[in-house]
């Protein structure tokens, strides 16, 4: 009975980690946000489907890479300051299903474009 008693102890113990190690597999996203305006730009938020993400500054040229967890329905934000303090933001809709890789650029004139780099 005491071989019976260890079996049972290890499956609980395997099992146990198994279903622990499931609630970190989750289907995830990169976000990249580029500034290529000509100046650093601040108090940048990103908003996607499972939650937040910011930077206090992006500089000209640098390119901001973030992994998220992904969610439904795929609806993202973006919102940030120029070095005056003028506010800048956009939201994009991009239906059903998130892209496993997208990215903002912020521009001269500050203007923001998005694409989906992977689908």
């Amino acid at each position: 009975m005491k071989i019976d008693a260890r079996v049972l102890f290890l499956c609980l113990i395997i099992s146990t980690l198994f279903a622990a190690g499931c609630n970190y597999i989750k289907p995830m996203m990169y976000i990249n946000v580029s500034n290529q305006s000509g100046q650093s730009i601040r108090n940048l938020e990103v908003r996607y489907p499972a939650g937040t993400f910011g930077i206090p500054e992006l500089r000209n040229g640098q390119t901001h890479r973030h992994m998220a967890a992904m969610g439904a329905p795929c609806k993202l934000g973006i919102v940030f300051e120029d070095q005056p303090g003028k506010k800048f933001s956009a939201d994009y809709d991009l239906g059903a299903k998130c892209p496993a890789e997208f990215a903002f650029e912020v521009a001269g004139g500050m203007t923001i474009s998005e694409r989906q780099l992977r689908p």
